[in-house]
């Protein structure tokens, strides 16, 4: 099976990168840096690694040594001794999700992430065996996900040109690119590029707040780690953070709002989406059940399993008012109001679900994969869990007519 167009043009990106070293022009290696959790991320960089490797280069996926992955013969390992496993990696998250939604503020368990991303980071560039085996190894470029910002740091010690794979909606002023207050929302301000007075008041709040965070309390944290470990030559992270060859924004410019951006940043939204695969039977059989009104797709995505006993209760009881059938992608107990046309299942092969002819709707977090993956003429989404997301499709829908 060919890779899709979006992922063919994130190829041909890396392949121009790597051909601008004599050395890199026919065959690379090149060593990826996931985020500590959120497996999500992790299965699209073993996507890329995967397709690179098809490609004629050597791929290899920096790991803790607690993190359960299937071994590829697509790409290896490199291990090291990190603060998390698979199951306490997924345990922490959870328990971040679970206080968002029990009222915590967001802000504070965000910071505990990051807090917990610069901990390992620590582990990682003060392990001296790791550190010299990565550089034995002698790559020729670092693909690094902004979510956790030591793969910067890790390409300074190696010495070796990095890209950056956001698979967010990540698109920091600390790039470089000039963002306009007046009509580009920052990010988290829930607003649009259409604001009165008031809202771009709110919305340079945001972005000061942002910055604030950003410079003295996310960025000095790598800092120090390189000043405790003695990295040499000393550079701020802003610098390394600029210093990127290559942004890959996991998004689409027909779903974004207008802003100015920069030679080097591409957008590759949509390189998961793939031709649908025959169903599982018993899938096949409930899909079949559904031709008269069709059936709704309901998944947050890895990074959410549990939702809020309140959030669940609202949820089933709004799907159950559907006239089509629903399938939900449910961890936990289920809610006592569940519908007659809901099925609650642990896995679903959503790709497959949504080239249906009879699939409706999607109610999604990964809003963007969905919209990738059939004609703008059949868009519609129910409700999201993040208002943004909400403001961001409704965009799409506006952009794709």
């Amino acid at each position: 099976m060919h890779p899709p167009p979006s992922l063919l043009s994130l190829l041909l990106f890396l392949h121009l990168h790597l051909s601008l070293y004599p050395s890199a022009c026919w065959s690379s290696r090149i060593i990826v840096v996931p985020p500590i959790m959120f497996e999500s991320h992790l299965y699209i960089f073993k996507t890329l690694a995967t397709e690179l490797h098809l490609q004629g280069h050597d791929t290899s996926l920096l790991l803790s040594e607690g993190r359960q992955v299937p071994p590829s013969p697509h790409y290896t390992f490199q291990r090291y001794p990190g603060i998390f496993n698979t199951s306490t990696a997924d345990s922490f998250l959870q328990s971040k999700v679970s206080n968002i939604f029990s009222g915590r503020l967001t802000a504070l368990e965000l910071f505990d992430i990051l807090d917990h991303y610069a901990q390992n980071c620590d582990a990682v560039v003060g392990n001296k065996q790791v550190m010299t085996q990565l550089k034995d190894a002698d790559f020729d470029l670092l693909l690094v996900d902004p979510n956790e910002m030591c793969g910067f740091v890790i390409a300074h010690i190696l010495g070796v040109p990095y890209a950056v794979f956001s698979t967010g909606l990540w698109y920091p002023a600390e790039v470089g690119a000039p963002a306009p207050l007046s009509y580009v929302p920052e990010f988290n301000s829930l607003l649009t590029d259409r604001m009165s007075l008031v809202q771009r008041i709110v919305n340079t709040a945001v972005y000061l707040v942002s910055r604030f965070g950003v410079q003295y309390l996310v960025l000095p944290k790598y800092e120090r780690i390189m000043r405790k470990h003695g990295v040499e030559p000393r550079v701020a992270m802003q610098d390394l953070v600029q210093g990127s060859r290559l942004w890959m924004l996991s998004t689409d410019l027909a779903l974004e709002f207008p802003r100015p951006t920069l030679p080097h940043v591409v957008y590759v939204g949509g390189i998961l989406t793939k031709p649908a695969s025959p169903l599982p039977q018993d899938f096949e059989s409930w899909v079949n059940d559904t031709e008269e009104h069709g059936f709704v797709v309901v998944s947050f995505g890895a990074g959410v399993k549990y939702l809020s006993d309140d959030i669940t209760h609202k949820l089933a009881g709004a799907l159950g008012r559907l006239p089509q059938r629903v399938v939900w992608r449910f961890s936990g107990v289920p809610p006592s109001n569940l519908g007659n046309n809901t099925k609650l299942v642990d896995w679903m092969p959503q790709n497959d679900l949504l080239g249906k002819s009879q699939f409706s709707t999607s109610c999604t977090l990964s809003f963007l994969t969905f919209l990738s993956s059939f004609p703008p003429s059949s868009l519609s989404v129910c409700l999201s869990l993040r208002k943004e997301g909400g403001v961001r499709v409704r965009r799409g829908e506006e952009r794709l007519g």
